[in-house]
């Protein structure tokens, strides 16, 4: 018994940080702490994300149909197709870039 006390007593001398209270006294204050306690701040959740809507497409021209395919001339309802999508092309807008990179040097972010 005396040599596990004198065992006990020399690893709180060295510094053992290793060893936690348990039971009761857990929560009471005695031993080493467990972790660092730096308030409110670093328990924060991040912010929400900033979500930018979509920009709503022009629609699309409707200016060929099937009633246009006339047997003497075939080539014009092609013709007049391929203009209507080239415009379409023309009126789409390109997507905003929302991809957000973030770089971190030893758990700092770094701008």
């Amino acid at each position: 018994m005396t040599r596990l006390l004198l065992v006990l007593a020399l690893g709180t001398l060295v510094g053992c940080t290793n060893i936690y209270p348990a039971g009761p006294l857990a929560k009471s204050g005695f031993g080493p702490k467990m972790g660092k306690d730096k308030g409110d701040k670093e328990k924060e959740e991040p912010p929400e994300p900033v979500t930018v809507p979509a920009v709503k497409p022009t629609p699309p021209l409707n200016t060929t149909g099937p009633e246009d395919v006339t047997p003497e001339d075939p080539n014009f309802a092609i013709r007049k197709l391929q203009q209507e999508l080239e415009a379409d092309k023309k009126t789409i807008p390109t997507a905003p870039k929302t991809a957000e990179v973030s770089r971190y040097k030893n758990g700092v972010k770094v701008n």
